[in-house]
């Protein structure tokens, strides 16, 4: 179960730090002993196997020990982010039916109806306290049961194509599936820190604690207001002697911009692993000069019904010409198809096909959205007979001459430009290789004529015009698929889970062209 491969090397390292915050620190005793108090009181609170508790909070050693405690206890947890607004929350909790409610002292919320079967609880510090002791029943008594490695660990609530959010449910059994594949690729040494920025609420942050907990290795708790501040992220990172940073792209972009100086005091760094967005490619090539005894540098893809299904290392240097770069293979225990449209398979190098994922790390479907599911998890194109389905990712991809994937975009991101079929990722990686370019994002503005707009930041070290960007682009893409705005920001928009905000985007008005 998860508790036990997150707890594999308690007993032998106990004394051994497990979570290191900014003024608060755990050993891997310390988070046993946490857990498992947590644990019995959840048991107490009759929460019991199947049972879904939802846990409001940011990032802290108390919330990684209760998720530990719900899977110690057999409960589900669902991570939802402080910033969330109350009604979401509501609509999580009325979804999922849940028991228990927890958040932490900075997470207070007026409920305007919630469901009198669920129990509200607040973290503080070693113990969890019932807000509203009245609706508890000692009466009640956990779910009888065996726990199995088929149940369920946990539910991610992402925001769905169509703006409802869908709940992607993971069992005991594709968690430990990833992580274990997770652990072989990064081969770290023994109590390497592993930095995590990610909000509980991003599956990110799982994957962290597997890493981290399944190498016996040590968490550390990068504070999130530190990405806006480049060089107190460096010192922090620099003090902690971070081993490994994990995180989206986004929380280099700044440091690359106004940090760049700075970062070779980051001596103890040795990987950078990346998931959630495309890596610029001129920022990668910075961290690679950048940081001295860098040795790797790891594209970590896929989608939360997974948590990822590939693991690369970015070429170093990366070639001059180099427009993408690989997402590489599937991990161990995972594999990787290529079909077209009418569902026969691609080896064809340089062919773009839809991706689908086999393996043991798959979700088990959305939480009651069983039409959904069966559009996601399909039979096998090549043996739809033999009862095993594969998930149909909606992402595209290619096999390049050197036999690793790359990405291509997404089949709902096809848009329809005088009539031809448009990859909005294609004209963003066309974008992002101009030097003077930090970051890209390209949206559709919808009218009587359906327009591309290109938005934009640039590096403060270099000047361009739009007529000198438009001729890079008029070398290298259709005259169809340019740009008809390019337009300038500070700062692209980002998402809780550091995604860029593409509904923000399509909304901004205050930007002048370059």
């Amino acid at each position: 179960m998860l508790h036990d491969y997150w707890m594999q090397h308690s007993d032998k390292l106990g004394d051994q730090l497990a979570i290191v915050a900014s003024e608060h620190r755990l050993t891997y005793a310390e988070v046993r002993r946490v857990s498992e108090h947590y644990k019995e009181q959840l048991l107490e609170w009759g929460i019991g196997i199947g049972d879904r508790i939802i846990i409001d909070s940011a990032p802290c050693p108390e919330a990684v020990c209760l998720i530990i405690a719900c899977s110690m206890a057999g409960a589900v947890f669902i991570p939802v982010s402080p910033d969330s607004p109350t009604g979401r929350i509501e609509n999580i909790i009325e979804q999922t039916e849940a028991k228990l409610y927890v958040h932490s002292a900075a997470s207070q919320r007026i409920f305007q109806a919630l469901e009198p079967e669920c129990l509200v609880a607040i973290i503080q510090g070693d113990e969890l306290a019932l807000s509203c002791p009245d609706r508890w029943q000692r009466s009640d008594s956990p779910s009888a049961g065996c726990l199995l490695d088929t149940d369920l660990a946990y539910i991610i609530f992402t925001s769905g194509t169509t703006g409802n959010p869908k709940g992607i449910m993971m069992s005991h059994r594709a968690a430990i599936a990833f992580f274990k594949g997770l652990v072989d690729y990064c081969k770290l040494p023994p109590s390497s820190r592993v930095g995590t920025i990610a909000p509980l609420q991003f599956d990110f942050s799982l994957l962290d604690m597997g890493l981290a907990f399944g190498s016996g290795g040590t968490l550390v708790q990068v504070p999130q207001v530190l990405v806006h501040h480049p060089k107190r992220l460096i010192d922090f990172l620099s003090v902690h002697h971070v081993y490994q940073m994990n995180g989206v792209p986004s929380i280099w972009s700044t440091t690359c911009n106004y940090g760049l100086g700075e970062l070779s005091r980051l001596t103890h760094l040795r990987k950078i692993l990346f998931a959630g967005e495309k890596f610029p490619i001129n920022h990668l090539r910075m961290l690679q000069r950048a940081i001295p005894n860098l040795d790797q540098i790891i594209n970590c893809f896929g989608q939360s019904e997974s948590i990822a299904c590939s693991f690369t290392d970015v070429p170093n240097p990366i070639p001059g010409n180099a427009e993408n770069i690989p997402i590489g293979y599937a991990h161990p225990g995972a594999e990787i198809l290529l079909f077209d449209n009418n569902q026969q398979p691609i080896i064809k190098p340089n062919t773009i096909g839809e991706m689908y994922v086999r393996g043991a790390s798959l979700f088990s479907g959305y939480w009651k959205n069983e039409e959904r599911t069966n559009r996601a998890l399909v039979a096998h194109p090549l043996r739809p007979h033999a009862g095993e389905r594969v998930f149909r990712t909606g992402d595209l991809a290619y096999i390049g001459d050197d036999g690793s994937l790359y990405y291509a975009g997404r089949t709902d991101n096809q848009v329809q430009i005088m009539g031809n079929r448009v990859e909005l990722e294609e004209i963003e990686r066309v974008i992002a290789c101009h030097q003077a370019i930090l970051d890209v994002a390209v949206v559709v503005q919808q009218g009587q004529k359906d327009e591309l707009i290109a938005f934009v930041t640039v590096d403060k070290h270099h000047t361009i015009t739009e007529t000198a960007l438009r001729v890079f682009c008029s070398s290298k893409l259709p005259k169809y698929m340019l740009p008809d705005k390019l337009l300038v920001v500070e700062a692209l928009p980002y998402t809780l889970n550091g995604k860029i905000d593409k509904a923000a985007l399509s909304k901004l008005a205050l930007v002048q062209p370059i």
